[in-house]
């Protein structure tokens, strides 16, 4: 996807904004990551052993988070432009924070809904900034410097799915969030020292004539319907892991960190050797096929053979998590890229909202193994699309 056609960016960013962009977005991106991990993957475990969720509950669940980040990517997205992005990370680390605290204290089903519909909100707010300080931040190798900064964003994930598998492990899921909240609050401080960007008021038409470029809609096309997936992993994969292979929130912990870690290594490596080496399609039909095959091939219950695919698979989202960040960065406009890129994140989230509203009941009614399998079939079902979007 690099080679997609698209605007230029602006003028170089300045050297000290180039240095705290480098120290303290992968740091901040990592410690996202780790809080999104914890809630993201092991949550259900909580829902359905504690909490007694259904699964359309559980998988309701999910959808909502994602129906939030449907409706707040965009505004999100432009506030980042116009106003400085460093602001909107304090309010979204105090949100989350907040957001923990809560989930923490409510039991049954609709206030908790309403709980999680803030901490959708605070994730949103500070994701979506820390990704328009880094795509603002145009200067370097920008393939380096996107590799490294995905890298730590898995592996904060690695350490997150690990940390919180622990401590549900020895103490219970009530205490991880609020430990969880108390390191969030602990993070507001350094703020002060992420990079203070400029605001440029950009006509909304123009986000749209950019968003509905044929490169650009091809691109949110097959990334929409690669990410159903996501949604079957939220609403099954943890569940899987702990009905079909036997695994304690300690092993789903150290299961899934191991993929994140295969993600992260994945993600240093395209950004510092292959980027500018392997030509774009070739690279998607990589990724489709190693995630597609691994996320069919890992529901097999022998715990090492599942490990070993779902690793094939992590290499395959690797891949694609770095195709996504490169070809932002090379379809959009640096004065409109918080705006744009919040916009290919809402076909991503979009992707998630559809995958959980599906996957969710389907896992509870056919076994937590069959939704892991029909989304992977359905992202080797993209190959043809790759190759005639990127054939030419």
């Amino acid at each position: 996807m690099p080679g997609l056609p698209g605007p230029g960016h602006g003028g170089p960013a300045q050297p000290q904004y180039l240095i705290s962009a480098a120290v303290l977005l992968p740091f901040y991106i990592s410690a996202y990551s780790a809080v999104v991990a914890c809630i993201y993957f092991l949550f259900p475990l909580y829902l359905k052993g504690t909490l007694h969720f259904t699964g359309a509950q559980i998988g309701l669940v999910y959808a909502l988070l994602s129906l939030n980040a449907i409706l707040v990517s965009f505004p999100v997205g432009v506030i980042g432009d116009r106003y400085p992005a460093r602001n909107l990370t304090r309010l979204g680390l105090a949100a989350m924070a907040a957001s923990l605290w809560g989930l923490s204290v409510v039991r049954s089903f609709w206030p908790f809904l309403v709980v999680f519909w803030g901490f959708g909100l605070s994730m949103q707010l500070f994701r979506l900034s820390l990704d328009t300080l880094l795509f603002k931040a145009d200067g370097g190798d920008a393939p380096r410097r996107l590799g490294h900064y995905n890298a730590m964003r898995m592996g904060g994930m690695m350490v997150g799915v690990f940390l919180g598998g622990a401590t549900y492990y020895w103490l219970d899921f009530v205490t991880t969030l609020k430990l969880f909240s108390a390191g969030v609050v602990l993070l507001l401080w350094p703020t002060v020292k992420l990079p203070l960007t400029s605001g440029v008021r950009t006509p909304l038409f123009e986000y749209g004539r950019d968003f509905l470029a044929r490169p650009v809609l091809f691109f949110v096309t097959w990334l929409f319907l690669f990410t159903l997936h996501w949604g079957a992993e939220a609403t099954s994969l943890a569940l899987f892991l702990e009905r079909n292979l036997g695994l304690s929130p300690l092993g789903v912990g150290f299961y899934m960190a191991g993929e994140f870690g295969v993600v992260a290594l994945t993600a240093y490596i395209y950004g510092r050797f292959w980027a500018r080496r392997v030509k774009p399609l070739t690279f998607l039909t990589l990724a489709l096929i190693f995630s597609g095959s691994g996320h069919i091939l890992m529901t097999y219950p022998v715990l090492p053979w599942s490990f070993a695919w779902r690793a094939v698979h992590g290499f395959g989202d690797g891949l694609i998590l770095m195709e996504t960040y490169t070809t932002i960065s090379r379809l959009f406009h640096v004065d409109r890229v918080g705006g744009s890129a919040s916009l290919v994140s809402l076909a991503t989230t979009l992707g998630v909202f559809a995958g959980s509203l599906i996957f969710g009941p389907l896992g509870a009614a056919y076994g937590y193994q069959t939704p892991l399998i029909v989304s992977g079939a359905i992202s080797l079902a993209l190959l043809p699309l790759a190759y005639a979007g990127l054939k030419e």
